[in-house]
């Protein structure tokens, strides 16, 4: 296996870049983290990036109720928003994350790990 993260990314190549995947490996090429992370590293920041994307689309109706966000699902919510912590945590506990370059890790959280509620679809 390469010291890189060459490895992981090019298992993505055959993607389309319309999927996750497609643009999980164009921002980790633009963001430089095929050289600066190791091939586990970054997939661990792919499950974590995978998980953001399930809460966000969980979390803002976005799945396949027709934009209507049901509370008999909220226990299947919450274990998405744990499963993303945990694997978040993982990823930025590696040896990896710890030497990004401050914007890197900026970039990271912003574009693959943020997860957001639109206050449209917050409890009142």
């Amino acid at each position: 296996m390469k010291a890189d993260g060459q490895d992981f990314l090019e298992q993505l190549t055959s993607f389309p870049p319309n999927t996750f995947e497609g643009r999980f490996l164009k921002t980790s090429v633009r963001l430089g983290l095929v050289s600066d992370l190791a091939a586990d590293e970054l997939s661990q920041l792919y499950r974590a990036a995978f998980r953001a994307a399930l809460c966000n689309i969980a979390f803002n109706g976005l799945g396949g109720c027709d934009g209507q966000i049901k509370p008999e699902q909220e226990g299947s919510r919450i274990r998405l928003e744990c499963k993303f912590m945990l694997a978040r945590d993982r990823f930025q506990a590696c040896t990896g994350w710890k030497k990004l370059r401050t914007s890197q890790k900026s970039s990271i959280e912003r574009i693959l790990l943020q997860v957001r509620v639109d206050e449209k679809n917050l409890a009142q």
